[in-house]
């Protein structure tokens, strides 16, 4: 029988069925659902409201009501999943496996976050959203840049000796640069490159670097993990602030999250307020 009981346990099968067993009766117990008979393990009530939600369901899924075969058929799978969540308590499942614990505070957190979702937003809630958030939705600052590429991989150790000629062949012939560089896959002029795009492709040092620049004519060479760069910085434009009406959507969005994620926060620091926590000391 133990082994029986093992093997069900491990059975992919089994735990799905269990966990939508006890995440239903997680739903009934939020929603307080009362139930006369839910004190005795061996009976179980199927209420009038049960049947017409099973009923309900299935016209959803088909397009029309079930036949009474069909409904009985519903019905006893819907038994089945209350026979088999309520053996499953009865074996602490819920308590010794860390798949259904984890499915369990998903569920609970997302019963939390819709008990506390925000329904109403108006204007004024997303303008102020959008002036403490502009960065997030307007056009970042961008940067146009010419540049001779010394290549780490095709250098190798004359790489500081090569920079050092390349230096002064530029400042000499400043407008003779392209003959300079060695091939760069994303090419040698670089137009409205913001600051995030450069750490992508160069990383955070080279895009600091790059944007620091004020001196006019061409600076470096600039490290990267690709190589060392000569840069010559030919425009620039500012930071575009955008319109609510042109982000509404995507403002909307965010601004909800952020509201479900201090309600769930919230909902939770009260729930946490109810216990006490006692940690073993830890030998070292």
């Amino acid at each position: 029988m133990h082994a029986l009981l093992l093997h069900a346990r491990r059975s992919p099968l089994t735990i799905f069925i269990v966990l939508g067993l006890v995440l239903f009766g997680i739903d009934r117990l939020i929603q307080g659902i009362s139930d006369p008979y839910a004190d005795d393990q061996y009976t179980i009530h199927v209420s009038s409201a049960q049947q017409l939600a099973l009923s309900q369901a299935f016209q959803a899924e088909h397009g029309r009501p079930p036949s009474p075969e069909e409904l009985q058929a519903k019905l006893a799978f819907w038994l089945d999943e209350q026979i088999l969540y309520r053996e499953a308590m009865a074996l602490n499942l819920d308590r010794s496996d860390t798949i259904v614990r984890r499915q369990l505070a998903q569920k609970m957190r997302l019963l939390l976050t819709q008990r506390t979702a925000t329904t109403s937003v108006s204007d004024e809630d997303l303008q102020q959203w959008l002036d403490k958030h502009p960065k997030r939705y307007g056009t970042p600052a961008a940067i146009d840049f010419e540049q001779v590429f010394l290549s780490r991989g095709k250098q190798g150790q004359t790489l500081p000796a090569v920079a050092r000629k390349t230096h002064a062949e530029l400042l000499a012939h400043p407008t003779d640069w392209q003959r300079l560089s060695d091939p760069f896959v994303s090419g040698l002029s670089f137009h409205h490159a913001s600051l995030v795009s450069l750490r992508n492709d160069f990383g955070r040092d080279f895009a600091h670097a790059i944007f620091a620049i004020t001196e006019p004519g061409w600076q470096g060479p600039i490290a990267s993990n690709l190589g060392l760069h000569f840069v010559r910085v030919i425009g620039r434009s500012a930071f575009q602030p955008v319109q609510l009406d042109d982000v509404r959507e995507q403002v909307l969005t965010d601004y909800r999250q952020e509201q479900e994620r201090l309600a769930l926060q919230n909902a939770l620091n009260e729930i946490k307020a109810r216990y006490r926590i006692h940690f073993d000391t830890v030998e070292s």
